[in-house]
């Protein structure tokens, strides 16, 4: 995925530098601030860019949220011996995610992961 967004950047880059240059040779030209199809192009070739960006960053992130929830409930419904009912929020802080819920029956649970592996668990009434 990287590559594509280098790729993706490496393009527009290219395009804005060499279409400005093209327009201009063979003709005399002067300055208007006008906007045209270059600037227009340009502008769309940046705002995919950033667009690609966030999307790639974004799934990262979910994909690893996921994880730790599918860890955390592995956990507590082995641990508590009963299935996961809910999972109340999920939190991120210095890439370790809290995920917070309850089993059936209604005992709470929490857990602390990171890169799917389980750091800490803890259950309502008692450590688990």
């Amino acid at each position: 995925m990287r590559k594509l967004i280098a790729a993706a950047a490496g393009a527009a880059l290219l395009s804005s530098v060499f279409v400005s240059p093209a327009e201009a040779r063979g003709r005399w030209h002067r300055h208007h601030d006008d906007i045209d199809a270059g600037d227009v192009v340009a502008g769309a070739v940046v705002i995919g860019g950033i667009a690609a960006l966030a999307s790639a960053i974004g799934s990262g992130n979910q994909a690893k949220q996921d994880a730790a929830v599918d860890a955390c409930s592995r956990e507590a419904e082995s641990r508590l011996e009963n299935p996961v009912a809910e999972i109340a929020g999920v939190t991120r802080s210095k890439g370790y995610y809290t995920v917070e819920g309850s089993v059936e029956g209604g005992r709470g649970f929490s857990c602390v992961v990171r890169n799917g592996s389980l750091y800490s668990f803890r259950a309502e009434g008692a450590e688990a």
